[in-house]
């Protein structure tokens, strides 16, 4: 059984551990530069976790099994897309940060069930590297609606789904 419930404080060594497997995970299948060795940053995800956007799905033994933020609301970075357009312009809900422990399987389906209680409009992105992300989007029927950029610069392949 798995709970999705908000992260608080007191968990965030645990909760920066699930980050710290994601990101060798993304390493293991020919994605190592969308997190590298620091993304998410602490500071990120504290603000998450002030802000009520952080969420973490646990096990009946209270265990970290994942970790994301969902964000309803405009998103600055997705005003700007190239190589398309998105499908709505309604309000919608963002998902990001998402990271697994590694010790389920099928996360990103808890994720979204979770967030379409929220919505029936979700964005997300992805790096072009991150093919395992991309064949899961796809899988969930999410479209890709172009390219938009980071507040760095860095591109990331957009998608939306509309239920």
């Amino acid at each position: 059984m798995v709970n999705i419930i908000k992260a608080s404080l007191d968990r965030l060594s645990e909760i920066m551990e699930v980050y710290q497997i994601a990101r060798e995970y993304m390493k293991k299948t020919n994605n190592p530069n969308q997190w590298g060795d620091t993304h998410p940053p602490l500071e990120l995800i504290k603000d998450h976790i002030f802000n009520g956007n952080l969420y973490i799905g646990i096990n009946e033994n209270n265990e970290i099994l994942f970790s994301f933020a969902f964000i309803i609301g405009e998103d600055p970075t997705y005003k700007y897309i190239e190589n398309g357009k998105w499908i709505d312009n309604s309000l919608y809900g963002t998902i990001h940060s998402l990271a697994s422990a590694q010790k389920i399987n099928n996360v990103f389906s808890y994720v979204l069930a979770f967030c379409l209680t929220k919505t029936d409009h979700i964005r997300i992105d992805t790096h072009e590297d991150n093919k395992v992300f991309q064949h899961i989007l796809a899988k969930f029927n999410f479209k890709k609606c172009g390219v938009i950029f980071l507040k760095n610069g860095s591109p990331r392949f957009a998608y939306e789904l509309v239920v």
